[in-house]
């Protein structure tokens, strides 16, 4: 297991170190070059293909074949757009339901309970709602965490705080089948997450945040399939986070703002941190790495009780169900709040 830990390292350690020293190459493509875009925080064109380092590591240690070809599809139309800019939202949400269908069929992951009795056996036991909820519960994780891959090592930092509660859960279990995967995952992230964090040399791209969600949702699925003494709300208040900024998201754009959920804004939760929280309390006021960097850090201390709550209690089904509520309205409490503090705070500064 230590060799295999160190091989994933390695390999996506090198393979970022090459894509970024020779980037001069093929930057045309690969490069991040827009630095005025409403979702842009970078000041200078970065290669957003970290997620075929990301990949190469995880792949070296040959995980299950079905999980492998599941990866494909949602992963070549991320690397696409990645280097294109030309794939539609449309188009790589429809390859992200093609590999939750292809992972539902050789792993056999279904969505089958949900901790109530009820709904569990009048709803999800038929095969093709099932089919359904799990097909847009994989395609919908897979672009939250998308959507959240707004600053230097956000993403990837969450998902390693998220594999090591799993982690400790399944050591726990003693599932070793899903250690091996998991593992060298987080090996891979490691590797990568050194040239990402703080200075964000690279960057994951659609590809690589594509493939963190749809791993995070495959291992949750997983996780609950092989050990029914864990709460199917476990995982999902471990992956709360990005799946609530989707759903707020989309709810502020649709009937809030009036306009399109497939348009991007510049007010999301991490980016109301780094506009109005950093510059406030940090002093840190000019677009740099550190502001960046700062920004992921101060979103990792406000996520981070949901994450505790369900270290400790991943099998209390009403704990977890609970904590999945509080944390919709501390995020929403929290999202307001800073709203509000920009227009009191920072404007009264300004005019001062």
């Amino acid at each position: 297991m230590i060799s295999i830990l160190f091989i994933s390292f390695l390999v996506t350690f090198v393979t970022t170190y090459l894509i970024i020293k020779y980037q001069y190459l093929y930057k045309s493509y690969s490069n991040d070059h827009d630095l005025k875009g409403k979702q842009k925080f970078h000041q200078i064109p970065v290669p957003r293909i970290g997620g075929t380092a990301l990949l190469a590591g995880i792949l070296i240690a040959t995980p299950p074949l079905w999980l492998v070809i599941a990866i494909q599809p949602i992963f070549i139309g991320g690397l696409l757009e990645d280097l294109t800019k030309k794939i539609s939202p449309r188009s790589r949400l429809l390859l992200s339901f093609l590999s939750a269908i292809i992972a539902l069929y050789g792993l056999g992951i279904g969505l089958r309970q949900l901790g109530w009795p009820w709904f569990d056996n009048n709803i999800l036991s038929f095969p093709l709602i099932s089919l359904i909820l799990t097909t847009v519960l994989i395609g919908g994780i897979s672009h939250a965490a998308n959507i959240i891959d707004g600053f230097n090592g956000l993403l990837i930092g969450f998902t390693l705080m998220v594999l090591s509660i799993f982690t400790w859960v399944l050591w726990q279990l003693d599932d070793q089948f899903l250690l091996s995967i998991i593992f060298p995952t987080i090996a891979s992230l490691v590797g990568l997450m050194i040239f990402n964090f703080p200075k964000g040399r690279i960057f994951l791209g659609d590809a690589g945040a594509y493939l963190i969600g749809f791993l995070l949702a495959i291992f949750s699925l997983m996780l609950i399939k092989r050990h029914p003494e864990v709460s199917p709300w476990f995982p999902l208040l471990v992956l709360v986070y990005p799946i609530f900024e989707t759903v707020f998201s989309i709810y502020r754009k649709k009937f809030l703002r009036g306009k399109s959920p497939g348009m991007p804004d510049g007010i999301h939760f991490h980016m109301l941190i780094y506009k109005r929280i950093i510059p406030q309390y940090f002093g840190i006021r000019e677009k740099s790495w550190k502001r960046n960097a700062l920004t992921s850090i101060v979103m990792w201390f406000i996520i981070s009780p949901s994450l505790m709550i369900a270290l400790f209690f991943w099998n209390k089904h009403w704990v977890l169900v609970f904590g999945v509520v509080i944390f919709c309205f501390y995020y929403i409490f929290l999202y307001f709040l800073i709203v509000r503090f920009k227009l009191s705070k920072i404007k009264s500064n300004i005019i001062k």
